[in-house]
C-alpha cells in the first residue's frame, strides 16, 4: 500500500496510506495524530458525496456512509417526488478508485485546516504581542508577512508611512486579531503603526519595565514621524527616563533602529499637569506653564528662540504633547527676560 508522508498538527511526521478501504486508513491515522475518528469519517463522507455528485451528476441529494467495522461504502440517493421522499442505493464499483484518492485528499486537507486553526488560535492568544516574521510579498500596498504556519497581513493604515519593507527580509510586527482581507483565508492582522507596537518594543528593551519598577504611563505617536513616551518609577532612586534610554543610550538607539527615521522622545510623567506639560514639550525649554482646569488648557510660555522648537514642524511637537498629557496646549513666546510677550 502506498504511503504519503504528512506532518500532524503537532508537527510530528506520519504516513498517510493510500487506502484500499477509506475507513481503515482513517482508523490508523486517528490513532497516530489524535484526531477523533468520527471527525475524520465525517470529513471523508462529505468529500466522497461531493466527488460522487461531480462524477455522475445524479438527480437528487447524495449521502455517503462508511459502515462501522468493515468500512464498506454506501452511496444513498435521496429524491423528492410527488409520491413523497424516496431513498435508493447507487452503484459504487466505478467510483472506488476515485473514492480512495478523494478520501486521502480530504484527510490531508482536514489536517492542514487543523494546523491552520491551531496556529491561528495560538496567534489569537498572542494578540497585542510582538511576532517575528519575513516579508512574503507586497500586493497593492498590503504587506503579507510569513509568520510560520499562517500569514499576517498589514494594510496601509497599519504600516509606518515612508518605511520601505523588502520581500525576503525579516520584520517585527504587532499581532492584532485573526482577520482576513479575503473570505475563506486564515490570516492575522498585524501592525507596525500602533502605539502598542512601540510599547512592546520598549518593554523588550527595558528590564525595569518588565520588573514593574518603571511604568509607561502614556504614549502619543504619529507613525514614521515622532513618538512621545511618558514614564514613571515606582521606586525612589530609579530614573525612569534614564532606564529607558539605557547606558550610553543603547536602549534608545535600539528602539530607533526598529522604527527607522521616527524620532522618539522619552519624558518623565508627573501628576502635576504643569510639570508634565513642560516635560512633554521637550526638547524645547519652557519658562512657565499655567493650567485652566475648566477648559483643560495649559498656557505655556517659552523663550522666543524656542518657539518653533516647542511647536514643532507643522505643529507636531505641540500636538503630540497635547495627546500625551490630555491637555490642550497654548504656546506663546516671551522675551528672554520675561518682560514681553507675543
Amino acid at each position: 500500500m502506498e504511503r504519503h508522508h504528512r506532518r500532524t498538527p503537532g508537527g510530528v511526521p506520519v504516513a498517510v496510506p493510500e487506502p484500499e478501504s477509506p475507513l481503515a486508513a482513517l482508523e490508523q491515522l486517528s490513532a497516530e495524530v489524535g484526531v477523533p475518528l468520527d471527525d475524520l469519517r465525517r470529513t471523508v463522507e462529505e468529500a466522497l458525496a461531493a466527488a460522487y455528485r461531480r462524477a455522475f451528476e445524479p438527480q437528487g441529494e447524495i449521502r455517503v456512509q462508511l459502515a462501522a467495522g468493515t468500512g464498506e461504502m454506501e452511496v444513498v440517493l435521496r429524491q423528492e417526488t410527488d409520491a413523497g421522499v424516496t431513498e435508493s442505493r447507487l452503484p459504487v464499483d466505478d467510483f472506488k478508485r476515485m473514492a480512495a484518492q478523494t478520501a486521502r485528499s480530504a484527510v490531508m486537507r482536514h489536517l492542514r485546516d487543523l494546523e491552520r486553526d491551531r496556529a491561528l488560535n495560538e496567534l489569537a492568544r498572542r494578540q497585542g504581542e510582538l511576532a517575528n516574521g519575513t516579508v512574503d510579498r507586497i500586493e497593492r500596498g498590503t504587506v503579507y508577512v510569513d509568520l510560520g504556519k499562517v500569514d499576517g497581513w498589514m494594510p496601509a493604515d497599519e504600516q509606518i508611512p515612508g518605511e520601505r519593507l523588502v520581500v525576503g527580509r525579516p520584520v517585527t510586527v504587532l499581532v492584532l486579531e485573526p482577520k482576513s482581507p479575503r473570505p475563506r483565508q486564515a490570516m492575522v492582522r498585524v501592525s507596525r503603526a500602533s502605539r502598542v507596537f512601540v510599547l512592546r518594543l520598549l518593554e523588550a528593551e527595558v528590564p525595569e519595565i518588565h520588573a514593574g519598577t518603571v511604568q509607561v504611563r502614556a504614549i502619543a505617536r504619529e507613525p514614521g514621524l515622532r513618538t512621545k513616551i511618558a514614564v514613571s518609577s515606582s521606586e525612589p532612586g530609579i530614573d525612569p527616563v534614564g532606564a529607558c534610554v539605557g547606558p550610553k543610550g543603547v536602549r534608545h538607539r535600539s528602539l530607533l533602529a526598529e522604527l527607522g527615521s521616527e524620532h522618539v522622545d522619552i519624558v518623565p510623567w508627573d501628576a502635576d499637569p504643569e510639570r508634565f506639560v513642560a516635560g512633554a514639550l521637550g526638547p524645547a525649554t519652557v519658562v512657565s506653564v499655567t493650567v485652566e482646569t475648566d477648559t483643560r488648557t495649559a498656557h505655556v510660555r517659552v523663550p522666543r528662540d524656542q518657539l518653533s522648537l516647542a511647536i514643532g514642524r507643522d505643529g507636531q511637537n505641540a500636538r503630540l504633547a497635547a495627546k500625551l498629557t490630555g491637555w490642550r496646549v497654548d504656546i506663546k513666546a516671551v522675551e528672554q527676560d520675561g518682560a514681553g510677550a507675543s
